[in-house]
């Protein structure tokens, strides 16, 4: 149970609630309280919920140590002997006990003097880092921190019972027996941390002593992000949902029930609960090897074995879909919720599929590759597909959204524009929404006594000299070893500097990849060997995390930030840096930023002088030589420009701005779904076409003629053109065909047709008005520029797919694919030409789309398309023919553009054309789809009704309204 001490009485609510298990609990530690928890709300009325689903809760547990248990070398071998009733097998919080205590971290390689022992690990006890859990102040670090999972340093938690998974490489040696258990580095290498954890000292955890603490993993940004709107009540009601970061196998039922009834009901968070293999196979084995690698750029360097592959990949499967049972079981109409990072990409499908009309929002904080790097994940259909589960999806920066979007065309076979995945019955929205930090708690933090007494140390010990900072993960998107190669380069550049600079380099993780830290180990001890003196040491290589205190403290005393990973989604550390820059805490400021153009916080800050490429490492060196020449006036001109960059990205904007735009994009889901919409009425499309006294059509031939009408090789029903010529009879009627054909293919159709109608053609391209014979082009010819660039390219593909054609008309060529005779090659074909198209220069002038069996390229016209030429249409009526009826009908992707302009007219008094003596009507506009795709249309057909049907029923009444036979 957990311990009193933890539970403040005004956390603790009582309740009346006869029998209720956590309010009988809750009522020995607060006997006064009297309102009601959320367990016990009833039948009361419950407000919106926000979920925000990821990995790790802010919140874990600190279990009571109840006896060291000793073995040989402080190990015992087997849990089994030693586990009894109330008891669990764990381990001391910090891998060298007694150098936590004291504070001690092992010096950098090559180090001369002792300067840096004044950096503490952030598990020192007396760092103070992490406060009460429940304390909504608390600015966090804004970078998440990487622990080891089930080897915390910090807090007494159960030891992994997870048994190896198969071997990751196919160079390592065979899997040993099942049960053996090894620590393996992401590379398959036997693990440093891990034999270290082994020969630490093995503990007796109580099972019914525990206290919830501050996680030390999770995302700060985010948590950060929630805080503020709660502060500001922007965020009333929101419940987080995630693990505990620890191994739970070794929890007994009723401390897992006592542990999730807490967490719930105290700091609004729902713990999923999974086995140890689950976990260690979906966070170690899939995010951490396969995915994080992925997503930044890092390639796989040997082979796997496919037992490895397919066993981390149905962990990770397990742990989204005990996400998504959670959610579901507490999920209510009207909820939001929210998935966050690459930790659960599948998560979104898994909810679409068990909850249809859920506000489901996904937002990725790491990096998006190019579809060439995704295309290598082998479940990268899988992936897609469960992001698209999502109504909304988020990254942060337009070069990732761009990423996402091709991928989904080239790996997916969607459509994909600007901002959108146009799947069969829905559209995915895309955004690009760059993280920002919470300006005001971390001035608060800044204030703190903790701070201003590591700045006073970490100056003092540093004063006189120039000090570089930067903190990274030790792993290779980090940048760490090209980062510590610049900086030798300097020193050999420009001896002058050599004793009057130090680079204080944090690492904020332990060494997943033991080759890397060896070399970057070998790298700082040539840097110190060859330029240190008795006095000066020019590096130091801080090899644990700092406390958040300190680190805050350091950027103040900071002359330069150094933000040169190879790949990051953000890096809000720099945006730290800029404020803790500002001169109030210290004689430091208006420090410089070098910043790496790889990271997202680079798509903010363009135009700043010191962006560097991090391969580059004699632009790096020059970067640190520029920065520390600057003067002060260049430095403060530097500074504010930089702080006005970032201005405009808050933690605070990013939420509230990410939450209306999945508003929005899910209320746009819920109009645009054909099974929402209301069936046409025909009593009140008959009362608006009676009463009106002028009336124009728009009508696809496809909606007219049937689906299937193709006009090369049939031509309209004797119906269709007797209802056209009826409902053109009546004076007060103009009726225009729209037609994705060209005005070639029309010819004979024109012939049967009556010749009072008018017809757009071609996507909008161009017009022809009733009566006349002359087609007005709304593309220029000087737009066509690209044309014989992309038949080359089609005809390229031509040859290599058998059964496939090109299709060419005056402002389009379209690459078809349906009559090829291997239709999965054909389709691998198409997406290869897409891809080749949309890498193409001057892409601005044209427009690819994406259909079922056909590649097309078009002017960017083509986008407005009839929308635009309906447009026309209008402006160059009469006065006295200007309609307050209109009609639009269709079923093809390019009537939506139509729909939109309609929808759009419809919301305005058309007296805005006339003055108000003269016309004071509202415009009636139905728009009306007959297909069952995702659309902007406002009505569907009634069961068992055609288009025709319809028109035909309007033919048969005359201007009085009366019906005629």
């Amino acid at each position: 149970m957990p311990l009193p001490f933890q539970k403040p009485e005004s956390l603790y609510p009582r309740c009346s609630t006869y029998g209720c298990l956590t309010c009988t609990l809750n009522s020995a530690y607060s006997p006064s309280a009297t309102y009601v928890p959320k367990h016990c709300f009833g039948l009361q009325s419950s407000p919106m919920t926000v979920f925000i689903a990821s990995l790790f809760l802010p919140y874990t547990i600190d279990f009571q140590v109840t006896e060291p248990r000793h073995g040989q070398n402080g190990f015992v071998s087997s849990h089994a002997n030693v586990d009894g009733p109330g008891s669990i097998i764990g381990h001391l919080p910090d891998t060298c006990y007694q150098n936590r205590l004291l504070g001690c971290l092992p010096l950098t390689p090559g180090a001369t003097t002792e300067d840096e022992k004044v950096f503490k690990g952030y598990t020192w006890r007396l760092t103070d880092e992490i406060p009460i859990a429940n304390d909504r102040l608390w600015h966090g670090p804004s970078e998440p921190r990487a622990i080891p999972w089930g080897h915390s340093r910090r807090f007494n938690q159960p030891k992994s019972k997870a048994i190896d998974p198969p071997t990751p490489s196919i160079l390592s040696s065979q899997c040993p027996k099942q049960g053996s258990r090894r620590d393996l580095s992401l590379d398959g290498s036997q693990d440093r941390w891990g034999m270290e954890y082994h020969s630490s000292t093995r503990v007796s955890l109580s099972n019914a002593d525990w206290v919830v603490k501050a996680a030390e993993q999770g995302h700060g940004g985010l948590q950060n992000a929630i805080h503020a709107a709660e502060k500001l009540s922007l965020l009333n009601d929101k419940m987080w949902v995630g693990t505990l970061g620890m191994p739970t196998d070794s929890l007994t039922d009723p401390t897992r029930t006592e542990i999730g009834e807490t967490l719930q009901d105290v700091y609004d968070s729902l713990t999923v609960f999974v086995s140890d293999n689950e976990f260690e196979g979906h966070y170690t084995h899939f995010c951490r090897a396969v995915l994080w690698p992925a997503l930044h750029y890092q390639t796989q360097e040997s082979p796997r074995h496919t037992e490895y592959d397919d066993y981390s990949w149905v962990q990770y499967l397990k742990l989204n879909m005990a996400f998504a049972e959670k959610i579901i079981k507490h999920w209510k109409p009207g909820d939001k919720i929210w998935v966050h990072d690459y930790h659960l990409l599948v998560l979104p499908g898994l909810l679409r599929e068990r909850l249809p009309q859920a506000e489901i929002g996904f937002f990725l904080h790491t990096p998006f590759p190019s579809s060439e790097i995704f295309r290598c994940l082998t479940p990268r259909e899988e992936l897609l597909d469960g992001l698209l589960g999502a109504d909304l999806i988020g990254f942060q920066t337009e070069e990732y959204c761009s990423h996402f979007l091709h991928s989904c065309s080239r790996l997916r076979r969607l459509e994909a524009s600007a901002n959108k995945v146009h799947l069969n019955h829905r559209h995915v929205s895309v955004v690009n929404s760059p993280m920002g930090i919470d300006p005001s708690s971390l001035f608060k933090l800044r204030q703190s006594t903790e701070v201003k007494g590591w700045i006073h140390s970490i100056g003092h010990k540093y004063q006189g000299q120039y000090l570089i900072v930067a903190r990274d993960r030790l792993d290779a998107p980090g940048g760490i070893k090209q980062k510590l190669l610049a900086y030798e380069l300097f020193l050999k550049t420009y001896p002058a500097w050599r004793e009057q600079v130090v680079l204080v380099q944090v690492m904020s993780s332990a060494s997943e990849i033991p080759e890397l830290e060896a070399h970057i180990f070998k790298i700082a001890m040539r840097i110190n060997a060859s330029f240190s003196t008795i006095t000066h040491q020019p590096l130091v290589l801080v090899r644990q995390d700092i406390s958040h205190l300190q680190f805050i403290a350091l950027l103040s005393v900071a002359d330069i930030f150094m933000a040169t990973n190879l790949r990051e989604g953000m890096n809000l550390s720099s945006h730290d840096f800029i404020h803790c820059q500002d001169g109030q805490l210290s004689f430091h400021q208006h420090g410089s930023l070098i910043l790496s153009e790889f990271v997202g916080s680079a798509s903010i800050f363009r135009g700043h002088k010191l962006l560097v490429n991090p391969w580059d490492y004699k632009q790096c060196a020059g970067a640190i030589k520029s920065a520390l020449e600057m003067s002060p006036v260049e430095r403060k001109l530097n500074w504010n420009f930089l702080l006005d960059c970032k201005s405009h990205y808050t933690a605070l904007k990013w939420h509230m701005g990410l939450q209306d735009a999945l508003t929005k994009a899910h209320e746009i889901q819920q109009i645009r779904q054909t099974a929402h919409l209301s069936p046409l009425s025909f009593e009140g499309l008959k009362k608006s076409y009676a009463a009106a006294t002028a009336r124009i059509f728009f009508l696809e031939e496809g909606a007219i003629f049937g689906p299937a009408f193709d006009i090369e090789k049939s031509l309209p029903s004797n119906k269709a053109c007797t209802t056209l010529q009826a409902l053109i009879n009546d004076c007060k009627n103009i009726l225009y065909i729209i037609s994705n054909r060209s005005t070639e293919q029309l010819r004979e159709v024109l012939e049967k047709l009556p010749c009072e109608l008018g017809f757009i053609t071609e996507n909008g391209c161009f017009l022809q008005e009733p009566g006349s014979d002359i087609w007005i082009p709304f593309v220029p010819e000087s737009a066509m520029k690209w044309r014989p660039g992309i038949r080359k390219m089609m005809e390229y593909f031509l040859e290599r797919t058998e059964g496939s054609q090109i299709e060419e008309r005056r402002c389009s060529l379209t690459f078809h694919y349906g009559d090829a005779f291997d239709h999965e090659v054909a389709a691998r074909q198409a997406s290869d030409l897409a891809d080749q198209i949309d890498g193409t220069r001057g892409r601005a002038d044209f427009h690819v789309v994406r259909e079922a069996t056909s590649v097309k390229v078009e002017p960017p016209h083509a986008s407005l398309g009839n929308g635009r030429a309906a447009t026309y249409v209008l402006d160059h009526l009469p006065n006295i023919q200007y309609p307050d009826f209109i009609f639009a009908a269709g079923g093809s992707r390019s009537g939506e553009a139509l729909f939109r302009w309609a929808n759009e007219l419809a919301a305005a008094h058309i007296d805005s054309r006339f003055d108000k003596s003269e016309f004071e009507k509202m415009l009636h506009v139905t728009t009306i789809t007959t297909s069952t795709r995702a659309t902007e249309a406002r009505s569907v057909l009634p069961p068992g009704c055609l288009l025709l049907d319809v028109l035909d029923e309007l033919a048969s009444f005359t201007s009085t309204g009366t019906e005629t036979k």
